[in-house]
């Protein structure tokens, strides 16, 4: 029921006909919250007939009065001549006679509305993909992190793979020189990748196979390792899993759930490709420099990451005194020949 505050106490007098007579009476007319109510007009006050408000019927109008009825059957009506009165009444016959056609064009209206809206999302996804995923990305932490990352690992060995076996006293030497403030474990395999790279987690993969020509360089091995966790600065490795594995994947893993093994197994095959992600030259050197590592050994192979070896061909004379051998020759021997 549709109430017009403004005119809930409204009255006057009226000309009421009963379907029980075919004589007018006068009468009192009082617009209700939800009824028409017709009162004796001699003064007591008798309540003489109720109409629901909802079911008013306009009627052709005579001279002077203006002619409603409970319903279409003609055999009761009300003549009104206050022009206050019949717009109250004529609102809400307006109103009501809306509501009953609405649900017409409900359905129409309604499909246009999801239409919208499903155009609106799909050019929220398109356009800011990129931006959730990266939200979703920072929301994902700790042992949910180390389970991505350990899936990817599994699936780049079982493309044919194979984990390097290397005393972890060596590979410690290059975790506490490098990373001494994260919890970062470096893992050598015999492929899968074209150098290293950090997976969610802290797991740094290294091809392990690439250094067997590496006659006495472990600095390029750790040349390898500083660029890839520069990269994952730039970029978390989880972004760009939430890029292969799409917007619907990555809210399902935010919420804890399950997805398909193929998104893994697409990842770790995109992993063979070179990396996109542009470091600046300035930084890694600064990098080398700050972990006491000669950085002209890893210039040769800067040409080949899309980088310009030239600062890395300078006199350093910043090592000076400084510079800290990062393997025994012993050590980088068995780390060479670990991927055998």
């Amino acid at each position: 029921m549709i109430a017009f505050p403004g005119y809930v106490i409204l009255e006057c007098e009226g000309l009421w006909q009963s379907p029980e007579t075919t004589t007018k009476q006068s009468v009192i007319v009082k617009y209700g919250s939800h009824t028409l109510t017709f009162l004796s007009s001699d003064g007591t006050g008798t309540v003489l007939r109720h109409w629901s408000l909802d079911t008013i019927i306009e009627q052709p109008p005579s001279e002077y009065y203006y002619c409603f009825s409970p319903d279409s059957s003609g055999n009761e009506f009300i003549l009104i001549n206050d022009d206050l009165m019949v717009n109250a009444i004529r609102d809400l016959v307006q109103v009501e006679g809306q509501a009953v056609e609405k649900p017409k064009g409900n359905f129409w209206k309604f499909f246009g509305k999801f239409i919208a809206f499903v155009l609106v999302m799909v050019g929220i996804t398109y356009y800011y993909s990129d931006y959730i995923g990266q939200n979703i990305a920072r929301a994902i932490v700790g042992p949910k992190r180390a389970e991505i990352g350990e899936t990817i690992y599994a699936n780049i060995l079982e493309l044919g793979n194979s984990e390097c076996l290397v005393d972890d006293t060596i590979v410690d030497k290059f975790e506490n020189r490098l990373f001494p403030e994260t919890n970062y474990e470096i893992r050598l395999v015999s492929g899968g990748i074209p150098s290293a790279m950090v997976l969610p987690g802290g797991i740094v993969v290294i091809n392990g196979a690439q250094f067997n020509l590496y006659d006495d360089k472990p600095e390029v091995f750790a040349g390898y390792l500083l660029l890839a966790n520069e990269r994952n600065r730039i970029k978390d490795s989880l972004i760009d899993f939430m890029e292969t594995a799409g917007l619907l994947t990555s809210l399902r893993l935010l919420l804890g759930r399950e997805i398909s093994p193929y998104i893994y197994q697409e990842f770790a095959t995109e992993l063979a490709k070179p990396s996109t992600i542009y470091v600046p030259e300035d930084i890694l050197y600064r990098k080398f420099l700050e972990k006491g590592i000669p950085p002209e050994p890893f210039s040769i192979f800067l040409l080949s990451e899309g980088m310009d070896p030239e600062l890395f061909t300078d006199e350093d004379t910043l090592l000076d005194g400084i510079a800290q051998q990062l393997l025994e020759d012993t050590e980088w021997i068995e780390l060479q020949n670990s991927c055998n």
